[in-house]
């Protein structure tokens, strides 16, 4: 994915720093730093700067529903949260009809 990092180089160099790859990666160090150094704490990047457990439940719950249905020829999953607000799921289940 040429959008993910730049594989080949420009004039000789490395040019793949502008990907976003590599500034995902430079972006989850940095705020892993700041962690360390007491400057910032884990839930400071749950605004979605970074991916971490709580900006990717939901999108990774979506892709196992996927998978779910595809290995039960296509039957629609449901995917479960607690009480009618929940953001965060908790579970993936056969949809009953």
């Amino acid at each position: 994915n040429p959008l993910f990092m730049k594989y080949t180089p420009t004039n000789g160099k490395f040019a793949g720093q502008n990907g976003y790859g590599v500034r995902s990666f430079e972006n989850f160090i940095d705020a892993c730093a700041l962690i360390n150094e007491g400057k910032s704490k884990t839930s400071d990047y749950d605004d979605g700067s970074i991916a971490t457990v709580h900006t990717t439940m939901q999108g990774t719950a979506i892709l196992e529903a996927g998978r779910r249905s595809l290995d039960m020829d296509g039957r629609p999953m449901d995917i479960l949260y607690k009480g009618e607000k929940g953001e965060e799921p908790i579970g993936i289940r056969p949809h009953e009809f």
